[in-house]
């Protein structure tokens, strides 16, 4: 069961969930280089907005979240969708500094952007908001599933993708988009079931394998049909092939 993701690097678990200080000590290394590569590239940007503009819109945000963090007087007169609406301009930023790091050949700026999309998923989890953009979030934890082993290190991932789902906006989880078999939503799910999985805790297996149930029925038949063959290495204990034959014989009765 291979984790879907766009592209590999070696991160921390702690830059999956960092302060506003820390993510921002990421984004101003990233900001340096797409500066740099940006004024000796001659690109012609037309009417696209430029990586220097997106850059300066990403510090103000920081400006604000970071008087959120200190002054909880100033939160209080903040409405949730106000919160989520930063977010929302925040990680579209970042989406479109993404989309110049492909066009200036920086492929670790352009994880280490998801990595601070991430970040800023979790302020907004922190502050109550709800998340409203998906892709690079989900590709960040993509990315740090590829390049995790330890159980321990799993479990927490189970956490962090699990927050991301429940706080994941009422427009995306309405999951209208069903014919793209790429979709963030559906990649999130089964990531988050192939977590649980690699983790060997048969109660997160649990909980996940219920979630993607509800999420994602109409691919739990081959979802589970994989991960019973899966099961069947050396490495899974007979507690997770019981679970994944319940599973898989619990939907392929239904489907």
């Amino acid at each position: 069961m291979q984790i879907i993701a766009k592209c590999t690097i070696s991160h921390t678990l702690m830059e999956i969930m960092s302060t506003t200080s820390e993510f921002k000590k990421v984004f101003n290394q990233i900001s340096e280089k797409m500066l740099a590569s940006f004024d000796i590239s001659g690109i012609n940007s037309g009417e696209q907005v430029t990586p220097p503009q997106l850059i300066d819109a990403m510090n103000q945000f920081f400006i604000i979240f970071e008087k959120l963090d200190n002054d909880q007087s100033s939160h209080d007169h903040i409405s949730k969708d106000e919160i989520s609406q930063m977010g929302e301009h925040a990680i579209g930023c970042l989406m479109d500094l993404s989309v110049w790091a492909d066009r200036l050949k920086l492929p670790k700026e352009k994880a280490g952007i998801d990595q601070v999309a991430l970040g800023t998923a979790h302020w907004l989890i922190q502050h109550r908001g709800e998340i409203r953009i998906l892709e690079p979030i989900v590709n960040a934890l993509a990315i740090k599933a590829n390049t995790t082993e330890n159980k321990e290190a799993l479990i927490a991932l189970f956490h962090v993708i699990s927050d991301v789902i429940e706080h994941s906006s009422s427009a995306i989880k309405s999951d209208l988009e069903k014919s793209d078999p790429t979709r963030p939503w559906r990649i999130l799910n089964l990531n988050f079931a192939i977590v649980a999985t690699r983790s060997q805790n048969t109660d997160l297996m649990v909980k996940a394998f219920d979630r993607l149930g509800h999420n994602l029925p109409e691919d739990c038949p081959s979802f589970f049909e994989e991960g019973l063959k899966q099961a069947e290495k050396p490495s899974f204990g007979p507690e997770i092939k019981t679970i994944m034959k319940d599973y898989f014989s619990k939907w392929t009765t239904r489907h």
